[in-house]
């Protein structure tokens, strides 16, 4: 696929993702790198882009992705890292930062293990603190499919949480 073809099928969606991007980041500055990124990942797989149906479909794919992954790594990058550090904190304190820390990396690989759409969604709810009424509209479902997805979802992530700390 050459540059015009590009530009012509990947373009015009443009707002529409940086819109979407800014529902998940609420940053403006966030929103339009996850765009930047979103259209050079679009751009190397350009090839791969002649055979699909719906290219609108795919930019808003990528752009939920990239914004899903920008706030993964965003929420590593605030997590108490160095705890040792901190002088000022009791011994006691140090631990249970470090317990909650240990709880938080759990939940986040049983958040992994989630089918994928239940995954996005309690992910988009938990940390980009999107409402269900903006879930719905990024997942592309009703609201209350959207409300019935959260609560599998989280019931699923508790029970896999018990069998866990067993």
């Amino acid at each position: 696929m050459d540059s015009t073809t590009f530009k012509k099928m990947i373009l015009p969606h443009y707002e529409e993702m940086y819109r979407v991007a800014y529902i998940i980041l609420e940053d403006r500055h966030d929103a339009f790198d996850a765009v930047q990124e979103a259209v050079v990942k679009l751009w190397t797989k350009r090839e791969e882009l002649e055979g699909i149906q719906s290219a609108k479909g795919f930019c808003m794919t990528t752009i939920k992705r990239q914004c899903i992954d920008m706030t993964r790594t965003r929420y590593r990058r605030n997590e108490p890292l160095d705890i040792a550090l901190e002088n000022d904190e009791a011994d006691d304190d140090i631990v249970k930062r470090i317990d909650q820390r240990d709880t938080l990396e759990k939940v986040a690989q049983l958040m992994d293990t989630l089918p994928a759409i239940q995954r996005e969604a309690l992910r988009l709810r938990a940390y980009s603190d999107c409402s269900v009424k903006e879930i719905s509209e990024l997942l592309g479902i009703t609201t209350y499919n959207t409300r019935t997805l959260l609560s599998r979802a989280r019931r699923q992530l508790k029970e896999l949480y018990k069998h866990l700390i067993r």
